[in-house]
C-alpha cells in the first residue's frame, strides 16, 4: 500500500469512529423522544442483523423493526406526560477494523426513567434508575455506517430510593407481547448485577482487529 492510500485509510478510519458516534448519538436522542419509528432506519438491511435486548433475542432483516415495534403499552393513545427515560453514552470504545468495512464498539451506559406503570393500580408515575451496557457491530452500507449486531444488557432495574445491591429491590419491566412482533428467541449476553457476582467477569471493551470474523460454516 502506498504511502497516499495508507493516509487515505487512516483518515476514512477516524471519520468512522465519528459517524458510529454520531449513530449511536442519535439513537439515543431518538429513544428519549419516544420516536422508536426513527430507530430502525439506523439498522443495516441483511438477513443476519441480530438485535439483543434484556426481553429477548430478534434476528432476521425486520429485526429492528420488530424490537422497537408499538406494544399496547406504547401505543399513541397512552398518556405519556411527565414520562422520561435517558440513556447516557459514557466511555465510547470504538474500534473499526484494519479493511474499514466493519466496527465493533461499547459504552457503559447510566440511565433514567419515570413511566406510568400501566400494570399497577392506580397507573402510577415513578422514577426508575435503568443503568446497563451497549455494545454493537457496525457495518458499512451504502456509502453510510448502519447498526449490524445490537446489545443492550441491563445492568440494574430499581426504584430511584432504593439500593441495586438489595435483590428485592430489583425490578422487571412487562415483557412485550409475544405476537408476530416478539422476540425470536430468549434474552442472551446479559449480565445483570448480583451481590454475589465477581466483577473480573464483566465483558470488556473491543479490541483492535483487521477484519470481522466470517461465520462458521
Amino acid at each position: 500500500m502506498s504511502e497516499l492510500a495508507d493516509i487515505t485509510r487512516r483518515l476514512e478510519r477516524l471519520e468512522a469512529v465519528h459517524e458510529i458516534e454520531n449513530l449511536m448519538g442519535r439513537y439515543a436522542f431518538y429513544h428519549s423522544a419516544y420516536r422508536d419509528d426513527l430507530i430502525p432506519p439506523l439498522f443495516a438491511d441483511r438477513e443476519d442483523l441480530v438485535v439483543e435486548m434484556p426481553f429477548g433475542t430478534f434476528t432476521g432483516p425486520d429485526a429492528a423493526r420488530r424490537a422497537w415495534a408499538p406494544p399496547p403499552m406504547k401505543a399513541p393513545s397512552r398518556d405519556l406526560t411527565g414520562e422520561y427515560v435517558e440513556h447516557l453514552l459514557t466511555t465510547p470504545v470504538v474500534e473499526v477494523a484494519q479493511d474499514g468495512r466493519t466496527a465493533s464498539a461499547a459504552w457503559i451506559s447510566p440511565g433514567a426513567e419515570a413511566h406510568h406503570l400501566g400494570w399497577v393500580e392506580g397507573n402510577p408515575l415513578r422514577a426508575l434508575w435503568y443503568w446497563g451496557r451497549y455494545s454493537a457491530d457496525f457495518v458499512r452500507e451504502d456509502d453510510a455506517w448502519r447498526l449490524w449486531h445490537f446489545r443492550l444488557s441491563a445492568t440494574f432495574i430499581t426504584d430511584y430510593s432504593a439500593s441495586f445491591t438489595d435483590a428485592a429491590a430489583q425490578l422487571i419491566p412487562p415483557l412485550p407481547p409475544y405476537d408476530e412482533n416478539g422476540p425470536d428467541a430468549p434474552p442472551r449476553g446479559q449480565v445483570p448485577y448480583s451481590p454475589v457476582w465477581d466483577p473480573r467477569e464483566l465483558p470488556l471493551a473491543p479490541e483492535p482487529y483487521d477484519t470481522f470474523p466470517a461465520p462458521p460454516e
